[in-house]
Parts: structure tokens; C-alpha cells; sequence
């Protein structure tokens, strides 16, 4: 048993390269007569995208010799073929080989055995495509640009448990690069907040038959208490579905569709589910 890469060309190239730019803009609703308004950090369209020249593609096959009353036979199972950027952007290699494996699994045996020998055939020249795309400058604007956005998700997280507001608040405050975007809004945040703080202190203090907790307290009309609503298991199965809509609505998935604004609104909820 072994495994085959056998390299091919595209006829196409991939047209779906990061975007070059990224820009700060408005969403803005209305709710109960109160408009809001977010801000969000978005792709600069006009900016356009990275090219991506490597038409490579792999496509990878299970091979099997043997010998039957004295003759040699073979048995082969295609897999799947996965093209370059799959492998450069690292995008989990059982997805896409886990209806092949299935399939080769009713001809030479265990499926996990059998992905055990693509792994291992396929790592060297994964590293090497890796190694390979981190030069380039779409790989080193995209890490930039993840810096800029995990220290926003901390900034972020620590403002919604200074002020004990949902993590969604800061958008209506700050920009992602951490600019105050409304002062007044964030004023009266930092108000509310001092105002149950010096209420709960009270409380504490007070020998009354009362007590006002934070579930009760009626921060403003803006915004309520954080909470989670999901559990555990809940949250597994939330990147379960992250995952696997993800892979659908990759743009290596979908080179003649623009998913854009589906792979826009998958990255809206994991934000908010908080994965």
C-alpha cells in the first residue's frame, strides 16, 4: 500500500487572494427609536486583492499491488485533489479527503489507517509550500493584520469586563485600531458603570432587608449585563458548524463565486459566539 502526489496545472489561477487592504467602516440600526452605530473593520474592495500565480494542484491517490493465482493486479482509490493554497493556508487535510477515505475504505481497509499514510506522505511537501507562501506579501499583510485584530478581541474583552457590559458595546465606542469613535457613548457607559458600582457597594454595606444584584440593576437602555448562553457542548458544536461552513465558503472552495459576504458574516459569529 502507498500513497501517490501527483502534481498538476490548473488552467485557471486562483482569483481569491487576501485582500490588500482593510478599512474602518459604519453599520449603523435603529431599535426602539435609538440609532446605534458600530464599527467594523471591513475589506477595502477598491483596493482589490493579492494575486496568487501558483497553479499548482495535488492530486492524491491510494495505490495497491498484489498477486491473484499468479497474475499481479492493482487497486487504486482517487481521493481527492487539493490545490496549493489549501496546503499554504493550512486548511485541515481530512476535510477534504474524508469522503476519499471513505470510499477507499470499502476497498483496502481502515479509513484512520489509511489517513495516517496521506499525513505522513503529504507533510513534506506541505511544509516546504508553507515555508514557501510565508515570504510572500499576502502572507505577511495577513499576519499584520491578525496582530491588529487579536489585540483589538483583548482590548475588547477587557472593556466589557471593566464596564460588566456585552463585548459588542466597545464597537459602538472604539474603532478596531482602538480610536474613540463616540466619547458620549462611552461616557455614559463609564457612568452607568460607577453608578452600579457605588450602588452594589452600598448594598453590600447596608443591614436593610434588600439587595439589589446585578441581574436586577438596569444599567441603561443602551445596553444590559454580558452573559453566555452556551454551554459546553454547545460551543464544540458551534466550531463544528464554524468549520465546516468555513471549508464550504473558502474562497479555494469557490473560485468562480465571490463568497464574500458569507465568509464576512462566519466571521461576525464566531466573534459573537465568542469561539
Amino acid at each position: 500500500m502507498f500513497v501517490v502526489i501527483q502534481e498538476i496545472q490548473l488552467k485557471k489561477p486562483n482569483k481569491n487572494g487576501a485582500y490588500k487592504e482593510y478599512e474602518v467602516n459604519t453599520i449603523s440600526f435603529t431599535i426602539g427609536g435609538v440609532t446605534k452605530t458600530s464599527y467594523s473593520y471591513y475589506q477595502k474592495i477598491d483596493a482589490g486583492r493579492f494575486e496568487r500565480p501558483h497553479k499548482e494542484a495535488f492530486k492524491i491517490s491510494l495505490h495497491q499491488s498484489f498477486r491473484e493465482n499468479g497474475k499481479v493486479k492493482k487497486k487504486q482509490c482517487v481521493l481527492a485533489t487539493i490545490g496549493y493554497y489549501v496546503l499554504a493556508e493550512d486548511w485541515g487535510l481530512y476535510d477534504y479527503v474524508e469522503s476519499g477515505l471513505t470510499r477507499a475504505g470499502t476497498i483496502f481497509g481502515s479509513p484512520d489507517e489509511l489517513y495516517e499514510l496521506v499525513e505522513e506522505k503529504i507533510t513534506p511537501l506541505r511544509e516546504r509550500i508553507q515555508k514557501e507562501f510565508h515570504k510572500s506579501e499576502e502572507y505577511k499583510t495577513v499576519i499584520t493584520r491578525k496582530k491588529v485584530l487579536d489585540k483589538y478581541q483583548k482590548f475588547k474583552a477587557a472593556f466589557a469586563k471593566k464596564y460588566n457590559v456585552d463585548a459588542m458595546e466597545y464597537d459602538y465606542c472604539f474603532d478596531v485600531l482602538g480610536n474613540v469613535m463616540n466619547q458620549e457613548y462611552l461616557d455614559e457607559i463609564i457612568k452607568n458603570a460607577e453608578a452600579y458600582r457605588s450602588n452594589s457597594s452600598y448594598s453590600n454595606s447596608s443591614s436593610g432587608n434588600y439587595s439589589k444584584s446585578s441581574e436586577s440593576y438596569d444599567y441603561s437602555s443602551y445596553f444590559k449585563s454580558k452573559s453566555s448562553t452556551y454551554t459546553d457542548e454547545e460551543k464544540q458544536m458551534l466550531k463544528k458548524f464554524f468549520k465546516t461552513l468555513s471549508i464550504k465558503f473558502h474562497p479555494d472552495m469557490n473560485l468562480d463565486t465571490d463568497t464574500t459576504k458569507e465568509m464576512q458574516l462566519l466571521n461576525k459569529l464566531n466573534e459573537e459566539w465568542n469561539l
